[in-house]
């Protein structure tokens, strides 16, 4: 492959991924997704108010949960604090300043009062949203995809592979799903990955710890205790990438520089620890406003037990929830780590490198998994795949990455056979969990199969989200289907993309794909244990039709106003029109429609 080629594939790919990180926005004001909106209450009211108390907002917007109620010292009266750690919140508070006094200002609106009109409040709420998602949580999240595709330089050459690796992280995974939410869990996975890889990088470069820098030292622990600050869960995998760093920068000055570091993070949680509950050493959970969570946290440490092996199988390989069950393409990684403990590439300290860092991601991510299965509540309510292991997509990515390329070796047969499972099982985890992720962000408990069940009767009755065409006029749903299309060709180039194989290797590539993308979405597609129909929007989102935004622009409604328009002489719109109600579970009215056309069913096929 030329430089000139390598650079235009390379360009190529990202732009792809870009797309879906940039230009959608799913929202449903009605769902009231706590998970976002406590974080966005409490980033206005640090700007607007000056205080962490979201009582105004509340005021505002309505009530949400995973707040704390906390009585005034003073006076008794009872505040609304939010019940997350506060890292996000604080790095939001750029970018909503940046929208509330200059943005917003522009384009004529301003922050509401209570006189404002419920649509102008409901404006502010939605583009504040967005533009703290896009600042806070998209931008850094593939500034990091880019970042990841070059530290997998180090590993394999094959710039395929790598693009297939990232491709399956930043879209097969709740990666995605999460980028698209101002909360902290994409974050944590960026914050908990980079604590791992600079401290390996290191090692790796540098094999004298006399040698290894001290400015890396401190980044590795501003990046450990960054994962506490965004998620308190994220304290046992924060210790275990500590040992990890302290073990490869052990001299005074080294530690030291890693200490301070990590102390950079600690005063603005303890500030906000004080200035919301009273103690800046205890988190808000105890003080939760709904008391069943409250007391379930009052269990164990801080609502984390024993983890139960039938929470760990189904946070791993239930295929409507977990993590190999909707992103297949992890399984490379999550197989590969015997084989890249006992038989790494390289010389000797190459290897005994890699036997290490392979022991201490597998281990940091068997903790994320069990503190997980421990929590009391297990399940984290409504969610797209288990998205308290969001931070377990790049290090089981990073190790797919490095088996694959330990698997290709010098052999062509090899690398073709792993560049196009390495795409297919891509695209299996993109169309499993990437398509649900640009729909939106934030499912029922009880959807079996969220492709089946959701992004496929949703795509094909035209209920997509907000895009940002719609800025310059462009408001049909035609520019999120060209979105969602570039997601899907990004792991086609990446496994597909044509190079100086010979013919028999490149067919063997292109089937090896199409046997991977076949297997990986078997998951996706097998039959519901419930009886659940696949290809039929699931119960519990049906709702969602009613409040979907922006309304009126999906194909049943415009088929509907086309159908009422010309009566009953074209029969085969109300078909038409019926044959998608049944996609959104609306029988009767599809029966009604039917009755309205005046030929039958045969005359329309």
């Amino acid at each position: 492959m030329s430089v000139e080629t390598a650079s235009g594939l390379h360009r190529l790919f990202f732009f792809l991924v870009l797309l879906p990180f940039f230009t959608v926005f799913p929202y449903l004001r009605t769902v009231n997704n706590p998970n976002e909106f406590v974080r966005v209450f409490t980033t206005i009211s640090i700007v607007e108010n000056h205080t962490f108390s979201i009582d105004e907002p509340v005021r505002t917007w309505g009530w949400v949960n995973d707040m704390a109620r906390v009585p005034s010292k003073t006076d008794g009266t009872q505040h609304y604090f939010m019940v997350k750690a506060p890292a996000v919140v604080y790095a939001g508070v750029p970018g909503y300043f940046l929208f509330s006094k200059v943005v917003a200002p522009l384009l004529g609106h301003h922050y509401p009062t209570a006189t404002s009109s419920q649509e102008d409040k409901l404006w502010w709420l939605r583009n504040s949203t967005w533009a703290l998602r896009l600042v806070t949580i998209q931008l850094p999240c593939f500034l990091f995809l880019l970042w990841f595709e070059k530290y997998l330089r180090d590993f394999t050459k094959d710039p395929l592979l790598r693009y297939a690796t990232v491709a399956a992280l930043g879209l097969g995974t709740n990666f995605l799903a999460y980028v698209h939410m101002f909360a902290s869990h994409s974050p944590y996975a960026v914050s908990a990955f980079l604590a791992f890889a600079l401290t390996e990088r290191e090692r790796r470069i540098s094999q004298s710890a006399t040698e290894r820098r001290w400015t890396i030292a401190m980044l590795v622990g501003f990046f450990a205790s960054l994962c506490v600050a965004l998620e308190y869960q994220s304290l046992f995998v924060a210790v275990i990438l500590s040992i990890y760093a302290i073990y490869t920068f052990w001299r005074p000055t080294r530690l030291i520089a890693f200490g301070l570091g990590g102390l950079i993070n600690i005063p603005p949680v303890m500030y906000f620890h004080w200035r919301a509950y009273g103690n800046p050493l205890t988190p808000g959970h105890q003080m939760l406003e709904t008391q069943q969570f409250a007391i379930e946290h009052k269990q164990g440490l801080w609502g984390i037990l024993w983890p139960s092996w039938d929470h760990i199988k189904a946070l791993a390989m239930d295929p409507g929830f977990g993590l190999f069950g909707m992103s297949p393409f992890m399984w490379i990684g999550l197989v590969g780590i015997p084989l890249l403990l006992l038989l790494p590439l390289g010389e000797p300290s190459q290897r005994a490198g890699m036997r290490l860092a392979t022991a201490v991601w597998a281990l940091a991510c068997a903790a994320l998994i069990g503190v997980n299965a421990g929590f009391v509540e297990w399940r984290a309510g409504w969610t797209v795949g288990p998205r308290y292991l969001v931070a377990a997509g790049p290090f089981f990515a990073f190790g797919a990455g490095c088996t694959l390329e330990r698997f290709s070796g010098t052999s062509s047969v090899r690398r073709a056979i792993a560049r196009g499972a390495a795409g297919g099982l891509a695209l299996a985890s993109i169309l499993a969990i990437g398509t649900v992720g640009i729909l939106y962000d934030t499912l029922p408990t009880d959807i079996a199969r969220p492709f089946a069940q959701f992004s496929v009767p949703l795509m094909r009755t035209g209920f997509v989200p907000r895009h940002v065409a719609e800025w310059v006029g462009w408001t049909s749903t035609t520019f999120w289907y060209v979105v969602c299309a570039a997601m899907l060709l990004a792991p086609v180039v990446a496994g597909l993309w044509p190079t100086q194989d010979r013919i028999f290797v490149y067919g063997l590539r292109a089937l090896s794909f199409v046997l991977a993308l076949a297997a990986g979405m078997i998951p996706a597609l097998s039959p519901p244990q419930d009886g659940s129909a696949l290809f039929v929007l699931s119960p519990s989102t049906r709702t969602f039709t009613q409040f979907w935004e922006p309304p009126g622009r999906d194909r049943i409604t415009l088929l509907r106003k086309e159908a009422d328009h010309i009566g009953s002489s074209q029969s085969c719109v109300w078909y038409k029109l019926a044959d998608l109600e049944r996609v959104i579970g609306q029988d009767v009215q599809a029966l009604r429609d039917e009755a309205r056309a005046s030929i039958g069913l045969d005359r329309c096929k």
